[in-house]
């Protein structure tokens, strides 16, 4: 898969809770962009790629500490832009983690259960492919549904043909939560590269160095120089530009983003 272009304004968006500064929610916005790509298989409608949905639903001017984790809010204006025939039907959602916030929003970074998430977004989706981010957990022993599928190390086939790769977590201390070495997250990313997936999934991605936006450098080398297919990812918000050129193959960032790509 490759795009082809990236609308620079969003078609939609969705009003959130997220948590801020000094113990104080804050309001946001989540925008909703259109993608056209080439690459896709035959007949496909449509490709949902989203990541970092760090917050919780927006219901009135105050929050209550019961609302919703922002991807079940998600999920539910994906089904009702489908119905209105405001996008096409949905074929995939690729997630690419961090999708938890704590129930009052009350400090960033925080860690916690992310089943909801993954359960709403197959009411949307007969196939929902994820990685786990930083800040993501998951009751193991509670199976999600049979076509939500996370990977780590792993590459996929779909059942619309395209072949999908993923590494969970990011580089750092490997005895804090969802976290690989360097050389041991490399191996694993290798591994999965080394298969030559069409769409590789990460939640910690590369750097953009010409427009000076954060990312890993080692993992920006490993994919200059091994990968020529297309890597999703997140972790790191960039406010411009998310589609970069990597190598022989392209990258898109869409931390706190939903992407909504067709076939050209």
């Amino acid at each position: 898969m490759r795009l082809t272009s990236i609308e620079p304004t969003p078609f939609h968006s969705l009003r959130y809770w997220t948590s801020g500064p000094g113990r104080k929610p804050r309001l946001r916005e989540l925008p909703f962009f259109r993608a056209k790509a080439k690459g896709l298989p035959e007949g496909m409608g449509s490709l949902v790629l989203v990541s970092d949905l760090q917050g919780r639903e927006y219901l009135s001017r105050s929050l209550k500490g019961t609302e919703r984790l922002l991807g079940e809010a998600v999920a539910e204006e994906l089904s009702l832009l489908m119905s209105l025939g405001e996008i096409p039907e949905i074929n995939a959602i690729l997630v690419c983690g961090d999708l938890y916030d704590y129930p009052d929003c009350r400090k960033p970074g925080g860690t916690g259960p992310v089943e909801a998430v993954f359960r709403s977004l197959s009411e949307v989706s007969n196939e929902v492919i994820g990685v786990l981010g930083n800040h993501d957990t998951l009751d193991f022993e509670t199976p999600l549904p049979s076509c939500v599928t996370i990977l780590d190390g792993d590459v996929i086939k779909t059942h619309f043909g395209l072949q999908i790769g993923g590494v969970s977590g990011i580089i750092g201390d490997p005895k804090r939560h969802n976290r690989r070495d360097e050389e041991a997250f490399l191996k694993v990313l290798e591994q999965c590269t080394g298969k030559r997936p069409h769409i590789l999934m990460l939640h910690q991605g590369p750097e953009n160095i010409n427009r000076q936006q954060l990312g890993n450098p080692a993992i920006t080398l490993s994919l200059e120089t091994g990968f020529s297919g297309f890597t999703l990812f997140g972790h790191t918000h960039w406010p411009n530009f998310p589609l970069i050129e990597l190598g022989d193959g392209q990258g898109l960032n869409v931390d706190a983003r939903v992407v909504v790509v067709e076939t050209k």
